[in-house]
């Protein structure tokens, strides 16, 4: 399981979907939340967590390819094991994917890739309690959220 510790940067939702802006050490990951009465004593700006995905859920390319959105980062591979239909590629940033084994024939060990996952597919855990967390900025109605410009 890739795991990354967060802190709470941005908080945009329309009606009870939520995308939360998480700063992590490889960069800014976006994540997608439901609304809940849960999720607005616990989503708070500052707020500190991990945040989870599995590495089925990685998405890796050649690094000349260009993904242009959120969640799309660049590291070098560090590490690559093999098996007859599934191989574990490890990268430098920490992040693992499991890819087809025969899709790692155009990859190597030190080669710079692109990585990416889905702001669906990625879990939130907040580290601190109910008590901190409603003392740093709580959201005591999901109205009180920015909203996200409609398309």
């Amino acid at each position: 399981m890739n795991t990354l510790p967060y802190t709470i940067t941005n908080i945009a939702h329309d009606k009870d979907l939520g995308l939360v802006g998480l700063q992590t050490p490889i960069g800014t990951l976006w994540a997608f939340v439901l609304a809940t009465p849960h999720t607005r004593y616990t989503l708070a700006m500052g707020a500190s967590g991990l945040a989870y995905f599995k590495p089925t859920q990685v998405l890796l390319a050649h690094k000349d390819s260009h993904l242009y959105t959120q969640n799309c980062f660049q590291s070098c591979i560090q590490h690559i094991t093999k098996d007859t239909i599934l191989s574990l590629v490890s990268l430098e940033c920490g992040i693992s994917a499991i890819v087809a084994t025969q899709d790692t024939k155009a990859l190597a060990m030190g080669d710079l890739c692109a990585w990416y996952i889905n702001p669906s597919d990625i879990l939130l855990e907040s580290l601190q309690s109910s008590d901190e967390t409603q003392s740093i900025h709580t959201i005591d109605s999901i109205d009180s959220m920015p909203q996200m410009p409609h398309n």
